[in-house]
């Protein structure tokens, strides 16, 4: 399969995800909570707990599910990035290795996910916050660099169907 097609079919499983996603996040916010992203840099028990005390049992089981499905979104976002980061690798001839940035950014997310499914489930709840958030912090940290250098490095990138005198 071309680079072109990946990319387009990682594309429509991240957008599709990405709406199954946001409809949680949704009713999430109906719960009268935070959002997930809130939760996932909570950092400490007392904040934690707060949030899911706003919650309630339904928040609560909403935001299990957001957190399960997540293990699945991370890999069509992972996919997406990387396939990205590595099309502007090779047209830049850089190192091979940077598509692995992203790699590392779903695992912080996996043990992110894992981490505030713990605290969901009252255990460590203190720790297992601040792992979450720790994890967090770098998963956003590593596909913020990443994404800048895919747009950068993919900048004038054309399509082969689009005639050169419209791109």
């Amino acid at each position: 399969m071309k680079t072109q097609s990946r990319i387009g079919a990682a594309t429509a499983a991240f957008l599709g995800y990405t709406a199954v996603m946001l409809a949680i996040e949704q009713r999430l916010g109906e719960t009268g909570g935070p959002g997930i992203v809130a939760f996932e840099l909570a950092g400490d028990a007392e904040r934690a707990s707060d949030m899911m005390a706003r919650w309630g049992s339904r928040g609560q089981r909403l935001a299990r599910l957001s957190l399960r499905l997540d293990f699945g979104y991370m890999l069509s976002y992972g996919a997406l990035a990387a396939l990205l980061v590595d099309r502007a690798r090779r047209r830049r001839r850089h190192p091979r290795v940077l598509p692995l940035l992203v790699a590392v950014a779903v695992i912080g997310d996996a043990v992110e996910g894992v981490s505030l499914l713990r605290v969901l489930d009252g255990r460590d709840i203190g720790q297992n916050a601040r792992r979450a958030r720790t994890a967090a912090s770098i998963k956003f940290a590593l596909l913020g660099v990443s994404l800048v250098y895919a747009a950068v490095g993919n900048a004038g990138v054309r399509r082969a169907a689009v005639p050169s005198q419209f791109a």
